[in-house]
């Protein structure tokens, strides 16, 4: 009678847990660049300086709002395997991953660099919880909510072996929620350029298209 030595795979391999500090670490290193130089124009043009906060928070934020739609198309794109024959799994889901930290990158520098901005007075409890900035705090905790929805949205991705491939894909539901959340964010924040009201306009247009696409070609399967 032969006895089988069977070894438990570790929850996170070295790999998985390297990759996630890197992940984390990249938000903050860039976070930290972004208020230093944000310090040191401060320091040469004091005189612009809080319109230079503003002016690069609204940027960081437009951007990270572009990367996050970026990533949830690329996901519907993906889960739809339409380039599946171009593109291998492993790279489709590397490129879905790298846009989601991409816009986590941007979206921290969009929120650290208030800190700076003395006319909104921004303190850091107020970045980190929900509902308490001092101006417009209600669509500012939208944003609070939707960044930590976007953490562990990121985060999944290396546990995915651990929770199954059906339970991952249920969880990647709540990403819906977070672009509404980020959407609504910045919509009542203050939008007062017609660009960016068409950039919304655009972004939502090719989500729910591409999500229609995407439920009709699921539904035709069955």
């Amino acid at each position: 009678m032969s006895t089988q030595t069977r070894t438990n795979r570790p929850f996170l391999t070295w790999l998985e847990i390297l990759i996630i500090i890197f992940g984390l670490g990249a938000m903050l290193v860039i976070g930290g660049l972004g208020a230093a130089g944000l310090l040191t124009l401060s320091q040469s043009f004091a005189a612009t300086a809080a319109q230079s906060f503003w002016f690069i928070s609204r940027s960081s934020g437009v951007l990270a709002y572009l990367l996050l739609t970026l990533s949830v198309l690329w996901g519907l794109v993906q889960s739809g395997a339409i380039l599946r024959p171009l593109i291998p799994p492993a790279l489709a889901l590397g490129l879905h991953n790298f846009l989601s930290w991409s816009a986590l990158v941007m979206a921290g520098l969009h929120a650290v660099v208030l800190l700076g901005d003395g006319y909104i007075n921004m303190g850091l409890l107020s970045l980190l919880v929900p509902f308490t900035a001092p101006v417009q705090p209600f669509w500012v905790g939208l944003g609070v909510i939707a960044l930590y929805l976007s953490l562990l949205l990121s985060l999944s991705f290396y546990v995915r072996k651990h929770i199954g491939q059906k339970n991952f894909r249920a969880f990647h539901y709540l990403t819906y929620l977070a672009y509404i959340l980020v959407t609504l964010h910045g919509l009542g924040s203050g939008t007062d350029s017609l660009s960016l009201l068409v950039l919304y306009a655009i972004s939502a247009g090719a989500v729910i298209n591409l999500t229609f696409w995407r439920t009709a070609k699921a539904l035709l399967k069955k």
